[in-house]
């Protein structure tokens, strides 16, 4: 067996224990909702369009739900993507950095990120307030808008800690770390030369 990496040898705090519990926890129920309403999402589409071709009846407030599964998944899936390190990020002039630089670079990111998306929350809250108190809701499916809306504030506050988490990891880490649980890495893309060389004679 090959030697330990210095990742692995580092022993955890329990403040950093407790708070990987809580990531795992969190991502468990993210994972949850969005696959669960994907799932529900193509259930109701299928139902749908057999209901149509042998019945001539579709699912009744099919163009509601599906319309508040895509809001839903979306908001929980921000935090979802941030944990996994799987969002669009502009690294021109990041990548160009290195060792202190590249290390501030990184936590400024995530603490700047973080509390854009924590400010996004507050006025997400504030326009779900103001939905409940209108009282509105769907035409077809009276569904209120607020417990699908909640949604928006819950996902930036969530992408807000995750963002957060990162600055907290590469601050405490000699590793550079993409999300607190993800280290920074790129596959590395072959050249022309060594594609030609693995390339079998004609």
């Amino acid at each position: 067996m090959g030697a330990a990496s210095p990742r692995q040898m580092r022993p955890r705090s329990p403040v950093e224990q407790v708070i990987r519990a809580i990531d795992r926890t969190l991502e468990y129920i993210e994972v949850t909702i969005v696959a669960g309403s994907i799932i529900l999402m193509a259930l109701i589409m299928v139902t749908h369009v057999l209901g149509r071709m042998m019945f001539r009846i579709g699912v009744p407030g099919r163009t509601e739900v599906t319309e508040l599964l895509i809001v839903l998944i979306t908001f929980v899936g921000v935090s979802y993507a941030v944990r996994r390190a799987r969002h669009i990020s502009m690294s021109a002039i990041y990548d160009t950095l290195r060792g202190p630089a590249r290390k501030t670079m990184i936590v400024l990111i995530s603490v700047g990120t973080g509390a854009l998306l924590f400010y996004m929350a507050w006025e997400a809250a504030g326009y779900v307030e103001t939905t409940y108190n209108r009282g509105r809701s769907t035409s077809a499916l009276n569904i209120p808008l607020w417990m699908i809306y909640i949604s928006m504030p819950i996902g930036f506050t969530l992408a807000g800690i995750q963002y957060w988490l990162t600055a907290f990891r590469n601050l405490t880490s000699p590793e550079f770390y993409r999300s607190f649980t993800e280290l920074e890495g790129y596959d590395e893309v072959p050249d022309a030369a060594q594609q030609s060389e693995e390339q079998p004679k004609q």
